[in-house]
């Protein structure tokens, strides 16, 4: 028969047990420093994610003023042909002093009115949405000249129709105004 030393069983299921728990503590340290590497990889994953984020925001901004500048171009350009032009020079050259006197213009005349009206009403509502400047309009286009030889014809429009006829063209000219003031000297 077989006896069994229960001193030595003992002593072999603590060794055993001992060596269990530090293959664990050993096991747990390598998953630690796993952990540790998976956070960094992740850290610096994020960190070139950001990058790119801030390089595509950038690029889309660009592409916006892109866009822009197109608009602003291809309004420069209709305003510069033959037709407009004629157009703004009808307007300068006329003597309206009242909307009763717009009336008496021949009709060719007051589509004149009306076409540069409707320009710098465009330019303002993109002024309004800041897709251009002040600046670039101060620069490329002559509103206030424009408001100026139109105030009859433009109040005679609020007034026939009982609201704002050209409200961004006003508004326009009235923040070039605010921005004369602002920089004339008192």
């Amino acid at each position: 028969m077989v006896a069994i030393n229960f001193g030595e069983v003992d002593s072999a299921i603590a060794f055993l047990s001992s060596m269990a728990i530090i293959l664990g503590a050993i096991f747990v340290v390598l998953e630690i420093r796993d952990n540790k590497k998976m956070i960094e990889a992740a850290t610096e994953q994020a960190k070139a994610a950001a990058i790119q984020a801030d390089a595509s925001a950038q690029q889309t901004k660009q592409n916006i003023e892109i866009a822009d500048m197109d608009i602003i171009m291809r309004l420069y350009e209709f305003a510069n042909t033959r037709e407009v032009q004629m157009s703004w020079l009808t307007v300068l050259s006329s003597t309206v002093n009242s909307f009763d006197e717009f009336n008496r213009l021949p009709n060719e005349d007051q589509v004149s009115f009306y076409q540069i009206a409707s320009l710098f009403e465009s330019i303002g509502v993109l002024l309004d949405r800041g897709i251009i400047t002040l600046r670039t309009v101060d620069d490329m286009f002559l509103p206030q000249t424009g408001w100026k030889k139109m105030k009859p014809f433009l109040d005679g429009i609020r007034e026939q129709t009982g609201s704002e006829g050209f409200p961004y063209f006003e508004k326009m000219n009235a923040a070039l105004e605010r921005q004369a003031s602002a920089t004339s000297p008192n």
